[in-house]
Formats: C-alpha cells, sequence, structure tokens
C-alpha cells in the first residue's frame, strides 16, 4: 500500500497521432524506460498539428500543448514532458504551472555536452534544420554544435528501415566529416529504435525521448521545479 502512496507520475505530451499506429509503439517504449515507482502517462494535443515539421507547426501546437500541461498539473502529475525536440514554447508552459516542464531537445542538448565537447543533431527534415540551429543559440550552446544533419524523413515515417540507414549514414557523416563527438537525435519519433542503432558507433547516440523522461523523474525525485524569478508565473 505505502508503494502506491508514492508512485510518482510522469506525464508525456505527444504533438498530434492520437489514433495512429505510430504512437502505439511510442508508448511501448517510453513505459520502459522508468522503473516501478513511475508511472508514465501519454497524452496527445486534442487540436493542432499532426507533428512538428517546420516552426509555424510549432507556433500553432502551442495552446494545444498548454491546455495539456495545465491539465496535467490540476489531474496531479508531478512533472511533464513535452515530447518534441523543437521544445515547443517551453518558457511558456513553465511559467503556466508549478510542476517541473521538461522539454526532450534541451534535456538531450544539456546531456551531449557532458559526454563530449562536441555535437551533432540529426533533423529528420530539412525544414527544421534552421530552427534546431536557432535553438541550441537560445541555449548557449552553440559553441559545442558540429553540425546538423538532415535524414529527410517525415515524423511518422521514422521506424522505417529506411530512416535506420539514413540515421546511420548521416551520424557517420557527422563524426567523420563534421567532427562530431555524440550524436544527438533531433527528433522523439525514432526513439524505439535508438538502442539498437546505438550499436552501429562508437560515440554516444542520445534519444531526446528518454533524456527527457528520466530528467523530469529526477527533477521529482530531489524535489525541485523551475525557478519561479527565471519563469514567473502570471499575476492576474
Amino acid at each position: 500500500m505505502a508503494s502506491e502512496v508514492e508512485l510518482k507520475r510522469l506525464r508525456v505530451i505527444f504533438i498530434g497521432h492520437e489514433e495512429k499506429d505510430f504512437l502505439v509503439e511510442q508508448k511501448k517504449y517510453r513505459e520502459t524506460i522508468v522503473g516501478p515507482d513511475t508511472a508514465i502517462e501519454v497524452v496527445s494535443i486534442k487540436h493542432g498539428p499532426e507533428t512538428i515539421e517546420q516552426p509555424l507547426d510549432e507556433l500553432l501546437a502551442g495552446p494545444a500543448i498548454l491546455e495539456e500541461v495545465v491539465r496535467s498539473e490540476h489531474e496531479g502529475a508531478d512533472a511533464v514532458i513535452i515530447d518534441c525536440a523543437l521544445d515547443p514554447s517551453l518558457p511558456a508552459l513553465r511559467e503556466a504551472v508549478g510542476i517541473p516542464v521538461v522539454g526532450a531537445g534541451q534535456s538531450a542538448f544539456a546531456l551531449a555536452i557532458t559526454l563530449g565537447d562536441t555535437f551533432s543533431v540529426l533533423s529528420p527534415l530539412k525544414s527544421l534544420l534552421p530552427a534546431y540551429k536557432r535553438r541550441i543559440r537560445e541555449y548557449g550552446l552553440n559553441f559545442a554544435l558540429a553540425s546538423v544533419r538532415c535524414l529527410d524523413f517525415g515524423i511518422l515515417d521514422l521506424l522505417s528501415p529506411d530512416a535506420a540507414d539514413a540515421f546511420v549514414r548521416e551520424g557517420r557523416a557527422a563524426v567523420e566529416e563534421d567532427g562530431a563527438e555524440v550524436l544527438v537525435l533531433g527528433c522523439t519519433g525514432m526513439s524505439p529504435a535508438i538502442p539498437k542503432l546505438q550499436e552501429q558507433f562508437e560515440v554516444p547516440v542520445i534519444d531526446p525521448a528518454a533524456t527527457a523522461i528520466l530528467t523530469a523523474q529526477t527533477l521529482v525525485r530531489l524535489g525541485l521545479t523551475h525557478s519561479k524569478i527565471c519563469y514567473p508565473s502570471k499575476i492576474d
């Protein structure tokens, strides 16, 4: 009975694909990341774009993500993970609630610089390359960015064998040609394939979905949340 009381709840917020088979595989993978003392709850936004494939999608998804973040806190979640490596609306979401709101991209980029001096991001789409470069500059990590490379696959196609081949090809080019010492997947949609793909590289390969979930779990265990000096709550 005591273990039930201590169970921590992490809510993962997906962008779209509520009824897709794609989401089923993603849910299964995320549920394996944490131990028995933590419950993973996966929800999708109720309106907005199916995927984020350019910055305009990020803007359009913002209101629906905010709605789910606020609902998560009201329903007793201990932390929220935004399951998108572009971290849509992350600062604003942190202002809206008191529980930790963790971005997949920020978590992965921060981990990357603890594992090597340089990292490359493997983006699914060319349209997202400028957005990732801007985001990394905003996080103050541009000094460590070796490159952003494109796999040229839509989000919902990232679990295909062809996408895995592109990941290996572009990952090797990032290491051999760009000087990357760590690889970061620029999308959470390929997460279930990452453990197998890691075998193809001698450098660390970071999955932003797993990193964000474990970051959120750590914050909850430590009793920490985001500074309200940095992310002040709105005063009505």
